[in-house]
């Protein structure tokens, strides 16, 4: 079998980066970023009708899920909950990968703790560190999208924004002057004018 559980390891700093990253000046608060990653997962609003009377009802259920975790956790709540997303997916997929066998694969010993190393990685923006968070989000994802849903999972709102914040910090440290930021608008140096290449001239 090909397929398997993502250590525990990886999960617990994918967690981390993105309660941290959230935690942030500036940035999406966890909560707000959670209640997002419910409100827009198609997966879930195909199973609510009339999405916008009852976008509510998306909050509440981030909310309620922080708040759980909140006697245990205190401010770290939202990493749990974010942890359990992605490990379930993971086991949602195995499950359909290998219906029968998939409980053989899954562990009942998982549990969130943060990532003291991805907490640095962040904090100093370690570009190896944080392409490192990227490789343990690229191995999740391989383990996770058997399921047919995945894509419209709030595991795979978390996965973006994972992805997202790893590239903002990258931004900020590759590209940190106005000059070096584009948007729609960019004009192209010609650095190598003076280069003829062979199949130009074909």
């Amino acid at each position: 079998m090909s397929a398997h559980l993502t250590d525990q390891d990886c999960i617990n700093a994918l967690a981390t980066f993105w309660y941290e990253y959230h935690s942030q000046p500036r940035n999406e608060r966890p909560g707000q970023a959670l209640e997002r990653a419910y409100l827009i997962a198609p997966e879930e609003v195909s199973i609510k009708k009339d999405y916008f009377e009852r976008m509510e009802d998306f909050r509440l259920r981030a909310s309620n899920q922080i708040e759980a975790y909140t006697p245990e956790y205190k401010t770290l709540a939202p990493c749990p909950v974010v942890f359990n997303i992605l490990l379930r997916e993971n086991e949602r997929s195995l499950q359909s990968r290998y219906p029968d066998d998939y409980q053989d694969m899954i562990s009942s010993n998982y549990e969130f703790k943060k990532s003291s190393t991805v907490t640095k990685w962040l904090s100093d923006r370690d570009p190896k560190g944080l392409l490192m968070v990227w490789q343990m989000l690229q191995g999740w994802e391989y383990q996770s999208c058997e399921h047919h849903e995945f894509i419209n999972s709030v595991a795979y709102q978390i996965k973006q924004q994972i992805e997202y914040g790893i590239l903002s910090t990258l931004k900020k440290i590759h590209c940190p002057n106005d000059e070096d930021r584009v948007w729609t608008s960019w004009e192209d140096p010609q650095l190598n004018s003076h280069v003829v290449c062979i199949s130009d001239m074909l």
